[in-house]
């Protein structure tokens, strides 16, 4: 389970309290056993135990006592401890046996199966107690005196000791252990999961997502709002990467535009040709850095697109520039419609990118295949020279990421498609096509057909 991972400190917080109660209730049921002391009651009945272990039959039918070793330790423990046995018609005793009890083992009325009598009225000690045994067919009286546990005598005796009191208690102290290590990660944990949720919102495409304060534990508050400060600083610093990158775009078109038409006014028509290219690349990379600030600093309009349409309406518009250039176009997709929730300019853009970006990597004459699949996948497939050569194993989605320094392309066209699959919780893949080539697939979630 993941609470109890490595590190957690969930866990570790539930093993520690957990541990600590049961400390605390067991030196607490120990104490009190201490403190409270013996009344002659507990060594007494120890003793019995013990004595009725050491009694046998005798082939004459009548009782013997062989002392085991737990009655010879508490022999030497308690040096006034006594003890009288009978059966009504034979007796074995030790110690100092008082005078009283000696007389009444004459009598044979045995009491009940255990019994504490004769309690000294000033004190309330047990001074006497008896134990009624069976032994075989016959019944025994032992009756026990003169012993008590002292506090440290006592609770080593209830450490010790597994009997009836012990194995509830021992029980209720388990169960606190496991009640605790179980319940205490779900309390810990559940208000940082929640705060985790929240985190995973904040994804950089909406900017003042932050992580809320109000509902969360005091412990975790000042990491909450040092956490959404630093949040505040990324936004500001970002939106005014935005706006630079905006401004600066829009201030390249008016120049963009008055060296065209001055173009027209070289005379070497070499000139003219060299400078209608560079002023072409320079357009489409302002063009594409309007592209890449729309993406990223306005909101996306969200809706349920018809990604089959979408695409197939798109691959149209930019087949007759394709078919110009020498090379064929294909468009591949499912009978059925498929839906995906998403914002039709962003994903336009995205793959208008990618088929622009085929068909300049495609070598003449080649073939571009635009394919939609019912799994909410778009692949555009070319047949050049393939990502793996063009870009030596490079970061090709990272902006500015060009095949040579000499390459036509602008080096942002993957890296807009990058932003439009992260705006809909897309994968993106570039893998090589078979017989050369190279396939780019965005995969959105697909939506039921209504």
């Amino acid at each position: 389970m993941k609470r109890f991972l490595p590190g957690s400190i969930a866990a570790s917080g539930a093993l520690f309290l957990g541990f600590c109660l049961t400390v605390v209730l067991l030196f607490s049921w120990v104490t009190f056993a201490a403190l409270q002391g013996d009344d002659g009651g507990y060594a007494q009945f120890d003793a019995a135990t013990a004595i009725q272990k050491s009694l046998k039959r005798t082939e004459a039918g009548s009782f013997t006592l062989q002392p085991v070793e737990d009655l010879l330790a508490y022999q030497r423990k308690f040096p006034t401890l006594w003890y009288l046995v009978s059966d009504g018609r034979t007796s074995v005793s030790y110690g100092p046996v008082p005078e009283r009890v000696q007389a009444g083992a004459k009598v044979w009325s045995p009491p009940q199966p255990l019994s504490g009598y004769s309690v000294n009225g000033s004190t309330m000690r047990t001074e006497r107690l008896g134990l009624v045994v069976p032994l075989e067919d016959d019944t025994i009286l032992i009756e026990v005196g003169g012993a008590a546990y002292s506090s440290t005598q006592i609770t080593i005796e209830l450490l010790r000791d597994i009997n009836t009191t012990a194995v509830p208690i021992l029980v209720v102290l388990f169960a606190t252990m496991v009640v605790t290590v179980i319940l205490v990660p779900q309390v810990i944990a559940r208000p940082v999961r929640r705060v985790a949720t929240a985190a995973e919102f904040i994804d950089g495409t909406r900017e003042g997502t932050r992580l809320p304060e109000d509902n969360a534990p005091t412990e975790l508050r000042p990491l909450i709002a040092a956490f959404n400060r630093a949040l505040d600083r990324i936004d500001n610093v970002t939106a005014e990467q935005r706006r630079f990158l905006s401004n600066a775009a829009h201030e390249l078109r008016t120049p963009l535009a008055r060296a065209r038409t001055r173009l027209e006014a070289v005379p070497d028509p070499r000139l003219r040709a060299e400078l209608a290219t560079e002023i072409h690349s320079l357009s489409a990379t302002v063009t594409m850095l309007l592209q890449l600030a729309r993406l990223t600093s306005e909101p996306a309009e969200i809706s349920r697109l018809n990604l089959t349409d979408l695409t197939r309406n798109l691959t149209a518009q930019e087949a007759p520039s394709l078919v110009a250039a020498g090379m064929e176009v294909e468009f591949q997709a499912p009978d059925t419609p498929v839906f995906i929730n998403g914002s039709a300019q962003a994903i336009t853009v995205a793959l208008s990118n990618l088929i622009r970006n085929a068909a300049q990597h495609a070598a003449s004459g080649g073939r571009v295949i635009v394919q939609v699949e019912a799994c909410g996948r778009v692949s555009v497939i070319d047949f050049g020279a393939g990502i793996g050569t063009i870009y030596n194993g490079s970061s090709v989605m990272q902006p500015f990421a060009r095949s040579s320094q000499s390459s036509s392309g602008t080096g942002l066209g993957l890296s807009i498609v990058a932003q439009v699959a992260a705006l809909h919780n897309a994968g993106v893949s570039l893998d090589e096509t078979p017989g050369g080539g190279t396939t780019v697939r965005i995969a959105f979630t697909p939506l039921p057909v209504a």
